[in-house]
């Protein structure tokens, strides 16, 4: 579980600050280097600046707790963290730890807790124990786990603040002398080793943070899977097409029109909207009278999401003498006498292009890819849309085409309402 645990506390004179952290690592650095934190009083110290507890575990795991951790944006994502678990994010009922989340900062469970102290304000101070860590749903699973045994290490602390606050009070009793002369002097914080009478308070944090540590890798794993591995596991022949061993071999330019000549070949208009039919499966009829249809064809099929043009049934060409039934759904590209091209098609661009083209055309405007570069980029932006189309099928097969599954991945997946025609076009043609 990679997270990092820790205790803070509140400080009359500087606010929330951690006090005491414990992560994993695998930099050896991190075992020997000082602390960067800037201590200002005994109250906001635990272990010191040059003291670093390392444990190591049977499987190369190293835990170290140290009074900050090395990384200046975890630095103050727990300053952050410090903050709200004990200003804002408390729960008063006493059942647990509280949980709460930020995209920004890091999602944190805490726990606040009191312990007793002469020379305190109110005769307590203010501590809390947070689990910050990047993953939400790892950290829900947990929560009950960790927010018992921080109840427990809470609860430890306070009987032994206890014990030492019954043998001041009997010295001298704060609250009387309190009333009597008014004094509000309470003087710097004292650390938590003052307030427990324990020498040793610091090396069971360290223990008690590290079973937390370990606890939660043991009882809940994160998987990471693949693109090709999430494919196999939803379903074992989606993935075939696409991590095929040549499945992104390209045709060499003897062979095949690159698409910038075809660009330039017939305008930017006409291309546009050659584009979005060959995406969207809107049937292509070529009619030529002086250019090879068939390198035109070819350089289509290399905005699909097959191996061959063959295999694109709504492209044909065509002779320029031969008659072409009207139909509303034909974009029929012509060339005129002057070896210029038109393109009739009854339908329009819709305001909002499917997302792949839009980041095709936005490779093909850019310098700094070359043809090579470009067709192999465009293959790669196929490639992944055709994965998210057998995702989503597979997820239409299992739960439906409107269930709420399919809305949620189709979200995570980026498919926006501009991609329906497309993803439905490839489901049914490329996804067989």
């Amino acid at each position: 579980m990679n997270a990092i645990v820790a205790l803070c506390h509140f400080c009359e004179a500087h606010g929330p600050r951690p006090l005491f952290c414990t992560f994993t690592t695998d930099d050896e650095k991190h075992t020997t280097e000082s602390s960067k934190s800037c201590v200002q009083c005994s109250g906001c110290s635990s272990l010191g600046p040059e003291t670093v507890f390392v444990s190591r575990d049977d499987d190369g795991t190293v835990y170290c707790s140290r009074e900050s951790v090395p990384n200046a944006d975890v630095t103050a994502f727990l300053r952050q963290a410090a903050i709200r678990s004990i200003t804002c994010e408390v729960s008063w009922s006493k059942e647990g730890g509280v949980v709460y989340f930020s995209d920004t900062w890091g999602h944190v469970l805490s726990l606040m807790f009191q312990l007793a102290d002469t020379r305190a304000r109110g005769l307590k101070r203010w501590f809390s124990i947070i689990v910050l860590m990047k993953d939400k749903m790892l950290l829900l699973n947990i929560t009950p786990l960790l927010s018992e045994h921080m109840q427990k290490i809470a609860k430890e602390l306070q009987s032994l603040g206890e014990v030492v606050f019954n043998e001041e009070q009997k010295v001298c009793s704060q609250r009387a002398l309190r009333l009597r002369t008014g004094r509000n002097d309470f003087g710097p914080s004292r650390s938590l080793l003052q307030l427990t009478g324990n020498e040793d308070i610091f090396k069971k944090l360290h223990s008690h943070f590290i079973w937390m540590l370990k606890a939660g890798s043991l009882n809940y794993t994160e998987t990471l899977y693949t693109s090709q591995n999430l494919l196999q596991k939803l379903d074992p022949q989606a993935n075939k097409g696409i991590f095929e061993e040549n499945a992104c071999s390209m045709s060499s330019e003897e062979e095949c029109m690159s698409l910038r000549a075809l660009e330039n070949l017939v305008s930017k208009n006409t291309f546009r909207i050659l584009l979005y039919c060959t995406l969207t499966g809107i049937d292509i009829i070529i009619k030529t009278r002086q250019t090879d249809s068939t390198a035109i064809l070819k350089g289509l099929s290399r905005l699909q999401p097959v191996s061959s043009f063959d295999k694109c049934s709504h492209m044909r060409a065509m002779s320029h003498n031969d008659q072409v039934m009207s139909c509303t759904s034909v974009c029929v590209l012509e060339e005129t006498e002057n070896s210029n091209f038109c393109c009739q098609w009854p339908g329009v661009l819709p305001p909002k292009c499917p997302t792949v083209m839009n980041r095709i055309e936005s490779a093909m405007s850019n310098p700094k890819f070359n043809d090579a570069v470009l067709h192999q980029h465009v293959k790669s932006l196929l490639l992944e849309w055709l994965g998210i189309a057998k995702a989503i099928k597979s997820a239409v097969t299992s739960s439906g085409p409107k269930s709420d599954a399919v809305v949620k991945l189709s979200q995570v997946l980026g498919v926006t309402p501009q991609d329906d025609l497309l993803v439905n076009y490839w489901i049914s043609a490329f996804c067989k």
